[in-house]
C-alpha cells in the first residue's frame, strides 16, 4: 500500500515515487501537484495505477501524471507516458478508456450464451465477454469487461421483485435501465417499469481438456478427401490449422464456440464444396445482411477473411404470380476450413443427397457448447414463434424442417432424433416427425420434407426460446425473446392462482374466516380479484371442479404484449416489467460489479439491464456586449441544430466509401465536402488528418457504432460553451491568437464518440489474447498491451489514428453547425467564426525526444508544443502551441501556451479540472435543478436535456480547475495567455 512516505517532494508542484518502490517498475514515477492537490489524488486508486504503468516494456524516463489526475482504466486519467517504439509496447488503456454492485449470486449473461454468477469472474473477466444492450441500434453486443470490483457493500442493499418473477438484490447506487434511463435503486419504488433482456441461457461449466480433432484425424479426412501427402496443400492446410490454433483441437479450446456456430448455420442454410481445377475450399453463407456481418466476424475471430456481403436480385414463381426478392450472401474461401468442419462431421456438397448425423463429439460437450450449435441451426431452421390465431393466448407448435432424399428418410428421421435427444437435456419436448413429399427435380430425384414438431407446454416452450434461442437470426430471437417472456408472464398468473386455491385459500378457511374477509386479504387484482376469491372459496367449501390454467379474458394478447411492454413497438431487444416489491435486505458478504468496455456502460444481470476526446476554441469579432441581447436565440438556435445526447444521429450518414474517407483523410475529407474553410485545416492538431490510419484496422462494429453519429456532441462531459474572454493575461500572444477582452468565443468538447470507444475495447480483447505470444507479463490485466512493431501493435496503432481523425472530422462538422446558427441569428454583423485550434487529449503518438523515437501516450493529457516546433501552425510558431484548457461548467476555461522546459512531460499538461467525484455520488449530493438556478442567478443560460446530467457534470464533482492550472504554470509547463467564462452551456 503506497503511503505519503513512500514519495519524495521534488519541490512545491512536483512529487516522485522513486523506482526503488516496487521491484518491477522500469522507471520513477512522478506527480505534478501541490500540496491539496496531492490530497485528492491519494482518494482513489490513482497512484497505484501510476505506479502500475511504470511497469510498462520500453517506458523511458517516467510515468507521470498531471494535476487533474484520477482514477481510469489501467492507468490514471491525466497520464503522460514515452514509450520506445523500437522495443517497447503500446497500450490501448493508456490512451483512452464509475463503483455499485450487486451481490455474489448474481447471474451475468455472457456473449456466448452462458450465465455465470459475478462472483465467478474474479478470476478470469479479463478473459470474458459479457452481453451488452446497445442503446442506439437496440440490439445486443459483445463487450469485454474493462474492470472488476469485489468489496463490502457501503450504502444499503435492496431486493427489487418484478411482475414476471425477475429478482434482482443491490446497492441502493446501481443505476438499473428504466423507462426513464438510467435510474439508481434507491430512486426505484414499486410500479416503476424496468427494463430487461429475456434470454437466460444456460449454466457455465468449464469444458474438458479432452482432444476432439488431432492431426492425425485431420490427415484421416484429407485421405477420405482424396489429398496424399507431399501434394500441394496437404502439409500446407495441416500448418494453417496449427498456426490459427484449431489444432489440436480440444473442448477448451477458446476458438471452438465459433466453429460450433459455424457448423449449426452450414448445417442449415449454408453449404460448403471444393470447386475449380485446383479444387479450393468455399462456404456459402446466405441470409440477412445483419445477420451475416455476425458471421462474419466469428469467421475472423477463428483467423479467416471472408468475402463482402453481396446481394442478387431473383424472381420466382409464387401462387401464380413471379415475384421479386434480394438475396444476400458471401463466402469464404478456405480450403482448412472446408477439411476441419467435414472432419467435424459437416457434410460437403448437397445436404439433400448427403447422409449424416449429429456428430458423435457434439454430445460431450457442455451444455452452453450444445445450446451454440443448436442455436444457430435453429436461426437457419427453425420456424419463427407464432401465436395462434384461435387462441389468443398460445403458440403454435415449433417446427424443425430438414429436406433429404428418397433413400435417406431414415437417416433424416434420425438426424432430427439426435437434435431432440440433445433437445431434452434444455427440458424441450418434442411429439412427432410428419413427412411430406417436397421436390421432384429435373432428374426426377424425389426430396421429402421432415418436420420434428415441438411441444406447446409453456415451459417448453420458455426453454426453448430463452434457455437456446437463435444465433445469427436478429429477427427470430427477439421475437422468441418477447414470446419467452409473455409466457413466463402466463406462468406467473397460472401459479399465483394455483397456490391462491391450493394453499392459501384452504389454511384461511380453516381458521374460520369469511369469503368477503379472505378475499379482502388475497385481492391483488386480475386475476386474482375479489369476485374471483370469493367464487373459490365457495367451490372449494362445496367440492366443485375447479380449472387450475383457465386463463381471464381479461389477460392480453400476445399482440397486445408486445404493444404495452416492448421498447419501440417490438423492433427493439428490451422489454419493460413492472416492480411489484421492493425491500431492505441485510447482506454481511461481499458485492460485486464491472466497468464494461462500452460506451453504453451496461450489462444483463438476472435479466436486467444495469448499466477520444478533444477541444477546439473559436473567436468571434463580436464583444459579449454586442451578443447579450440575442444569446439566448443563439443558444436554443444552437441546441436545436447540433445533436447531443445518447443515441441522436448527426448531419452527415456514412456509408462503406465516406466512412474510409472520414476515417483516413479526417477534417481534409470534411472540408472538401464543404463543411469548413481551408485555414480550418491549418488550425488543427496534425492538421486534421494523422498519418498511418487505416479504415481497415477498424472493425464493422466500430464503424456501425459511428456511422450516424459524425457531428453529434455526445454526452457525459462533452459540452458545448459560449464564452467571453474574462482576462488577458499576456497581450503579444494574445494577440496573435487573435484574442481581445470582452470577445465571445465557442468552445468545443467531443471526441470519436462510441467509434473511438469501440476501437479501445476491440483491441484491448485483441491483446489479452496474445499476451503469451509476447511473453508480456502484466502487473494489472487492465494494462493490455502488445509491442508496437508487433503486427497487432500496427494494426492498433492504425486504428487509434483512424479514429483521432474521426473525432477531428467530427469537431469540424459540429463548427459547421454551429457557425450555420450564427449566421442565422446574428447574419452579416456577427462576421465569421474562426478557429483558433483543435487539439486531441486522449491519442497516442510517434515524437522524437533526444535522437529517440517515442510512443508518447496521453490519456486525459494536452500536448503543449514550445516556440519553433515546426508541428503547429506558422503563425503560431513564434510563440508556442496553443493549448485549450477546458474548466468546470460555471467556472472558466483556460488558454495558455507551451514552453521549452515542458520537454520534461514530453511538452505536456493537464486536460482539464478532474474529477473528485463519481458521477453517481455527484447526483447523490447535486440536484440539477438547483445548480441549473445557481447558474442562471450567475448570468450563464443552461441548455441541457436533463437535470441528471447537470448533476453529473456539476463543478463540485470536480477538482478546483484554477488550482490545476496554476500547478501547471507555476512548474513552468506552459504559460498563461486568456481567461474564458462562461455565458452560455450546452450539455448532451
Amino acid at each position: 500500500m503506497l503511503t505519503r512516505k513512500d514519495i519524495i517532494k521534488k519541490n512545491e508542484f512536483l512529487w516522485e515515487i522513486p523506482k526503488l518502490f516496487r521491484a518491477d517498475m522500469r522507471v520513477p514515477a512522478r506527480i505534478y501537484a501541490d500540496e491539496k492537490l496531492l490530497g485528492n489524488i491519494f482518494e482513489d486508486q490513482t497512484l497505484e495505477q501510476l505506479v502500475n504503468s511504470a511497469t510498462l516494456p520500453g517506458i523511458e524516463r517516467y510515468a507521470m501524471v498531471m494535476p487533474d489526475a484520477h482514477e481510469g482504466y489501467g492507468v490514471p486519467i491525466g497520464f503522460v507516458g514515452g514509450i520506445r517504439t523500437s522495443d517497447g509496447v503500446i497500450s490501448p488503456g493508456a490512451i483512452g478508456y464509475d463503483i455499485n454492485c450487486l451481490t455474489g449470486d448474481t447471474k451475468i449473461l455472457s456473449g456466448f450464451g452462458y450465465y455465470r454468477e459475478i462472483k465467478d469472474f474474479q478470476k478470469t473477466w479479463h478473459r470474458e465477454d459479457i452481453q451488452s444492450i446497445e442503446f442506439n441500434l437496440q440490439e445486443t453486443v459483445k463487450a469485454p469487461v474493462a474492470r472488476f470490483f469485489k468489496i463490502k457493500p457501503k450504502t444499503k442493499v435492496f431486493k427489487i421483485v418484478t411482475k414476471s418473477g425477475g429478482k434482482i438484490i443491490a446497492t441502493d447506487d446501481h443505476p438499473i435501465f428504466t423507462s426513464s434511463g438510467m435510474v439508481t435503486v434507491r430512486e426505484l419504488g414499486v410500479g416503476k417499469k424496468v427494463g430487461i433482456y429475456p434470454f437466460e441461457g444456460v449454466p457455465y461449466k468449464r469444458p474438458q481438456s479432452r482432444i476432439i480433432l488431432s492431426e492425425k484425424d485431420i490427415e484421416k479426412t484429407l485421405f477420405k478427401l482424396g489429398r496424399n501427402a507431399g501434394e500441394t496443400g496437404f502439409e500446407q492446410n495441416l500448418r494453417v490449422l496449427k498456426r490459427r490454433g484449431l489444432l489440436p483441437l480440444t473442448y477448451d479450446n477458446t476458438k471452438l464456440p465459433y466453429l460450433l456456430k459455424i457448423m449449426g448455420f452450414v448445417f442449415g442454410d449454408g453449404s460448403m464444396n471444393f470447386i475449380g481445377s485446383r479444387g479450393d475450399g468455399i462456404i456459402h453463407f446466405a441470409g440477412k445482411p445483419e445477420d451475416l456481418e455476425r458471421i462474419r466476424q466469428d469467421l475472423e475471430a477463428l483467423g479467416y477473411t471472408p468475402s463482402k456481403i453481396y446481394e442478387r436480385e431473383s424472381r420466382l414463381l409464387y401462387r401464380g404470380h413471379r415475384k421479386k426478392y434480394v438475396n444476400h450472401y458471401f463466402y469464404v474461401n478456405a480450403s482448412s476450413l472446408v477439411i476441419l468442419l467435414n472432419a467435424l462431421g459437416v457434410p460437403i456438397g448437397r445436404k439433400v443427397f448427403q447422409e449424416y448425423r449429429l456428430p458423435d463429439w457434439i454430445f460431450r460437450a457442455t451444455l452452453w457448447q450444445k445450446r451454440l450449435f443448436l442455436a444457430a441451426f435453429f436461426g437457419a431452421e427453425l420456424r419463427t414463434p407464432h401465436p395462434r390465431k384461435k387462441k389468443r393466448t398460445m403458440f403454435d407448435c415449433p417446427v424443425l424442417t430438414m429436406h433429404k432424399a428418397d433413400h435417406l428418410i431414415s437417416n433424416g428421421r434420425a438426424f432430427l432424433g439426435d437434435v431432440s435427444k440433445i433437445l431434452g437435456e434444455f427440458g424441450v419436448k418434442t411429439i412427432y416427425i410428419t413427412q411430406r413429399k417436397e421436390h421432384i427435380n429435373k432428374k426426377g430425384e424425389i426430396s421429402w420434407g421432415l418436420d420434428l414438431v415441438f411441444s406447446s407446454e409453456i415451459q417448453s416452450l420458455i426453454n426453448l426460446w430463452l434457455k437456446i434461442g437463435f444465433e445469427y437470426n436478429k429477427k427470430r430471437q427477439r421475437i422468441a425473446n418477447i414470446a419467452g417472456q409473455y409466457l413466463k408472464f402466463k406462468n406467473k398468473i397460472i401459479e399465483e392462482k394455483q397456490e391462491t386455491i391450493e394453499t392459501k385459500i384452504p389454511d384461511l378457511l380453516k381458521i374460520g374466516l369469511s369469503y368477503n374477509e379472505i378475499a379482502q386479504q388475497l385481492a391483488s387484482g386480475n386475476p386474482l380479484t375479489e369476485r374471483f376469491i370469493v367464487d373459490m372459496c365457495w367451490k372449494l367449501k362445496n367440492k366443485k371442479d375447479i380449472q387450475y390454467f383457465k386463463i381471464p379474458p381479461s389477460f392480453p394478447s400476445f399482440g397486445e404484449f408486445v404493444r404495452r411492454n416492448s421498447f419501440d413497438a417490438g423492433a427493439g431487444v428490451i422489454l419493460w416489467d413492472e416492480i411489484v416489491e421492493k425491500k431492505q435486505m441485510t447482506h454481511k458478504g461481499f458485492v460485486y460489479d464491472f466497468t464494461v468496455a462500452h460506451p453504453d456502460h451496461n450489462f444483463i444481470a438476472n435479466n436486467f439491464v444495469v448499466s477520444n476526446c478533444g477541444v477546439r476554441v473559436l473567436r468571434s469579432d463580436i464583444t459579449f456586449g454586442e451578443l447579450q441581447t440575442r444569446l439566448a436565440d443563439l443558444m436554443n438556435q444552437i441546441q436545436r441544430d447540433v445533436p447531443s445526447g445518447v443515441g441522436r444521429g448527426g448531419l452527415v450518414k456514412l456509408n462503406q466509401e465516406s466512412m474510409k474517407k472520414v476515417l483516413e483523410r479526417g477534417v481534409k475529407y470534411i472540408v472538401e465536402k464543404g463543411y469548413g474553410e481551408p485555414e480550418d485545416i491549418e488550425h488543427c492538431e496534425e492538421r486534421g488528418v494523422m498519418a498511418g490510419a487505416d479504415a481497415l484496422a477498424v472493425t464493422e462494429k466500430a464503424k456501425n457504432r459511428g456511422r450516424d453519429q459524425l457531428g453529434t456532441l455526445g454526452s457525459g462531459n462533452h459540452f458545448l460553451e459560449i464564452q467571453k474572454v474574462d482576462e488577458i493575461f499576456n497581450e503579444d500572444i494574445a494577440k496573435i491568437f487573435g484574442l481581445f477582452k470582452d470577445q465571445v468565443t465557442v468552445m468545443i468538447h467531443s471526441g470519436s464518440r462510441g467509434l473511438g470507444h469501440q476501437v479501445c475495447a476491440d483491441y484491448v480483447s485483441i491483446m489479452h489474447r496474445v499476451l503469451s505470444k509476447y511473453k508480456i507479463k502484466l502487473s494489472d490485466p487492465e494494462l493490455a498491451c502488445v509491442p508496437f512493431n508487433s503486427s497487432e501493435g500496427q494494426r492498433y496503432f492504425a486504428a487509434m489514428a483512424a479514429s483521432a481523425n474521426f473525432a477531428w472530422a467530427n469537431r469540424q462538422l459540429i463548427m459547421h453547425l454551429i457557425r450555420c446558427a450564427w449566421q442565422r441569428i446574428l447574419g452579416q454583423e456577427g462576421k465569421k467564426l474562426k478557429l483558433i485550434y483543435d487539439v486531441a487529449h486522449n491519442i497516442a503518438k510517434i515524437e522524437q525526444y533526444d535522437n529517440q523515437k517515442l510512443c508518447v501516450h496521453r490519456k486525459g493529457a494536452t500536448r503543449a508544443f514550445p516556440p519553433q516546433s515546426k508541428e503547429i501552425p506558422e503563425e503560431y510558431r513564434q510563440v508556442g502551441q496553443p493549448v485549450l484548457i477546458p474548466g468546470t461548467m460555471g467556472t472558466a476555461s483556460y488558454i495558455m501556451v507551451g514552453t521549452e522546459t515542458a520537454k520534461e512531460t514530453f511538452y505536456s499538461v493537464c486536460h482539464g479540472a478532474g474529477r473528485t467525484m463519481s458521477r453517481h455520488a455527484a447526483l447523490r449530493a447535486i440536484r440539477g435543478n438547483e445548480l441549473c438556478k445557481k447558474l442562471e442567478s450567475e448570468g450563464i443560460i443552461i441548455c441541457a436535456l436533463s437535470n441528471k446530467r447537470l448533476a453529473e457534470e456539476a463543478p463540485l464533482a470536480y477538482k478546483d480547475i484554477h488550482n490545476v492550472v496554476k500547478v501547471v504554470v507555476r512548474a513552468n509547463l506552459a504559460k498563461l495567455v486568456a481567461r474564458l467564462k462562461p455565458i452560455g452551456v450546452i450539455k448532451g
